[in-house]
């Protein structure tokens, strides 16, 4: 375990509070973390895709886009044309 020390929302402490309240926490330091567990699985989906975005834009730099050939402005006009 790891101590840090955070600055919260008013919102967020008021939530922390109730949770205290209400029994579905002991302790400021309890409900904290179920706050943030509760969240981690949608914060790692978020990781992760990030990731494959980063690993996209790297090979598109090192390798160039996967199209052996994109539409031109010329073709989009002759498109609109027809």
């Amino acid at each position: 375990m790891r101590t840090v020390t955070i600055k919260v929302r008013d919102e967020v402490d008021v939530i922390i509070e109730e949770m205290i309240k209400l029994g579905i926490a002991r302790s400021k330091n309890h409900a904290y973390n179920i706050v943030i567990e509760a969240g981690l699985p949608k914060v790692r989906e978020l990781i992760e895709r990030k990731k494959k975005v980063l690993k996209l834009v790297r090979e598109f730099l090192e390798k160039g886009l996967p199209y052996d050939r994109l539409p031109t402005h010329e073709d989009v006009e002759e498109v609109r044309n027809r």
